[in-house]
């Protein structure tokens, strides 16, 4: 065979991916009226560069990128890679997709499929996806369920994440209802709705014999799609988003005659995509802490500095200088005494003395003059320059004046404030405040649950909201915990796996040790207050507490432990006071039959507690029976 006649077979078998380059929203303004999101810098790595690092170690031959706007930026970047011989280029051809008249996701996919270049089953991307999901095996169980199901049109893939990880983003919650055979029967995005309650059509419960209700999950922004997915956008121009398609064939699905499906993805396979600054920062965390390896930002460029930051090349900071859990671009000139906490300063851009920048953006190429502050999710585009002693706070700057602009909105020749369209509108919905507000949200924030409540009918006090506390991290640690070993109970997992598990989070994280073993003792016996008190609750614990042996001997392996082990209980017990006076001694008699906590530790502890307490008149039943223990024992010895 020739040479040019296998190069043609190996082009018409090649793996495919479609990945789309625009957002075609307004959610990264100012920054993305001058770069593109696809070049967006992570971690002071271009988002593009790691999405196609992905599918290059996916199994992906050829990639059709899909570009609107910003075109020649992007043709640059790609042809540099090439001529770089970046190692993504080794493997996979990447074609470039241009069309300016394109103004949605879906019409992107109608062009595409004018144009006839897909031969089969596809994987489709949305903007700013990274991942490190293995691809070919999902292609390969799309195309075996499309042989049992003609109508399989797309095959949703869907990660495992607990309420409260930090890649999971409120606005983007799902609630899936599916079959046996993991067919979508329900989809409904929780973050962009207003309803208090949930209805489901009653014939998926009447035509199914099992359903399963997951909200556990979150969209990796990647799905696995048949040929038949152009032509459905492409004969129903109302599909603009991958959400309107799945919407469309779950209401049309005797109409349209197609099924869409799911697969979720654990362990250590991850995926989601960069769709807001809230995410932007939860993905550089994952990046920094390796979670989602192999994809890792260019270790020869960046310096990670103490306090969870990363600074760029040709950056040099001082002594004097306060950073923490920040990212610096290359060229980053830093004065004295500057303080920059939980904020990204883009490449090429100039602090002088004596400022502050906490919570915000700085795009590339911005100056900021001596003594000012920028904070409380403030966020700057290309060229700004904040004259000296400026207070920015809580909103968008750009370099250039607008066509409509107030005196107050002029912060100095290349510094003005942006006004959101339609912020001075008297009608405002939830959703479009919602989306407002969570623009400015870059730091590991968490939507409150008045979120979810209906806004105030005074416009003022609606956006007088700035921003929601802070999580705990160590909380957010114990709620993975939570999840990983009740997922481990109830699938009779090996607790090595489980013990996997817990230490990535706990690096995921950055909890100490001592944090590590009070929460991990406290997880579990949380777990077991799920059951309900009754007669058979006792014999429910003791299973629990047996089964999750080898985690709790390797976490109470020396005199701390044991006091945390100590102080776990005690705080299962201080919060739920209805618990019975027969909870603490049993769980106490079992670690200490156990040896998980010695005689001398429990004693120790027992004369810090409070003798006023309830919980202090709960333990003293025990050590009072320890003592008598160890006196009788002295006098047989004597």
């Amino acid at each position: 065979m020739s040479a040019k006649k296998k190069e043609i077979i190996t082009k018409e078998n090649a793996v495919q991916a479609v990945l789309i380059a625009d957002t075609f929203d307004d959610e990264f303004v100012p920054i993305s009226d001058n770069l593109p999101h696809a070049l967006l810098p992570l971690l002071n790595k271009s988002l593009i560069d790691y999405t196609l690092e992905f599918l290059s170690l996916g199994g992906i031959e050829e990639t059709f990128l899909f570009c609107c706007s910003h075109v020649d930026s992007i043709k640059n970047h790609i042809n540099k890679s090439v001529k770089n011989n970046e190692g993504w280029t080794l493997t996979m051809k990447v074609n470039i997709i241009v069309s300016e008249s394109c103004h949605s996701f879906g019409d992107c996919l109608r062009d595409l499929d004018a144009k006839g270049l897909l031969r089969g089953d596809f994987v489709l991307l949305e903007p700013g996806t990274i991942s490190n999901i293995h691809l070919l095996p999902l292609i390969k169980k799309h195309n075996e369920l499309t042989k049992q199901d003609k109508g399989a049109a797309m095959t949703l893939i869907l990660q495992e994440a607990g309420i409260g990880s930090i890649g999971r983003c409120p606005r983007e919650d799902i609630l899936i209802a599916g079959s046996s055979q993991n067919r979508v029967l329900f989809h409904k995005k929780m973050g962009q709705s207003n309803e208090r309650k949930i209805n489901f059509p009653l014939e998926i419960f009447l035509e199914n014999p099992s359903v399963s209700i997951l909200h556990n999950l979150k969209d990796t922004h990647i799905a696995i799609c048949s040929p038949s997915v152009l032509p459905l956008f492409s004969d129903n121009f109302d599909f603009q988003t991958k959400d309107d398609f799945v919407r469309g064939l779950l209401m049309n699905e005797e109409i349209l005659g197609s099924t869409v499906y799911y697969h979720i993805v654990r362990g250590s396979q991850f995926g989601g995509a960069v769709t807001s600054w809230r995410m932007y920062q939860a993905l550089s965390r994952e990046l920094k802490n390796m979670w989602i390896y192999p994809l890792i930002p260019n270790t020869k460029r960046n310096k990670i500095a103490k306090k969870d930051s990363v600074i760029g090349e040709g950056t040099k900071i001082v002594d004097s200088i306060v950073l923490q859990s920040s990212v610096l671009g290359d060229h980053v000139t830093v004065g004295k005494n500057v303080k920059i906490e939980n904020s990204f300063v883009f490449s090429n851009t100039k602090i002088e003395d004596n400022v502050t920048i906490t919570h915000s953006v700085v795009g590339p190429q911005c100056t900021i003059k001596s003594n000012s502050k920028i904070t409380a999710g403030s966020i700057l585009g290309n060229s700004c320059v904040i004259e000296k002693d400026t207070f920015v706070e809580n909103c968008l700057i750009q370099a250039n004046k607008p066509e409509i602009c107030k005196e107050s909105d002029r912060l100095g020749n290349k510094a003005y404030r942006l006004k959101i369209s339609g912020e001075e509108e008297e009608e405002k919905s939830i959703k479009d405040l919602t989306r407002k507000m969570s623009r400015l949200h870059i730091d590991n924030y968490y939507e409150s649950e008045s979120e979810s409540e209906e806004f105030s009918e005074s416009d003022d006090d609606a956006l007088s909201y700035t921003q929601s506390p802070a999580p705990d991290d160590t909380k957010l640690f114990f709620t993975e915990v939570i999840d990983s070993l009740t997922r481990g109970f109830e699938d009779n997992l090996l607790c090595d796996n489980l013990i996997l598990e817990i230490n990535s989070s706990r690096y995921a994280y950055n909890v100490t040790v001592k944090e590590v073993n009070f929460n991990v003792i406290k997880a579990i016996l949380t777990m077991s207050l799920r059951q309900s008190v009754g007669p058979q609750y006792y014999s429910y614990l003791s299973r629990l507490l047996s089964y999750f042996a080898p985690v709790l001997k390797n976490y109470i392996r020396n005199e701390s432990a044991m006091i945390d082990c100590l102080q776990a209980i005690e705080d299962v017990a201080t919060l739920n006071e209805e618990l019975k006076d027969k909870w603490v001694m049993f769980v106490l008699q079992h670690f200490y039959d156990k040896d998980y906590v010695s005689e001398d530790a429990i004693l120790d502890w027992f004369s810090t507690l409070d003798e006023k307490t309830k919980f202090h008149k709960q333990v003293k039943p025990f050590t009072d029976w320890l003592q008598e223990a160890e006196e009788a024992s002295s006098s047989e010895d004597e």
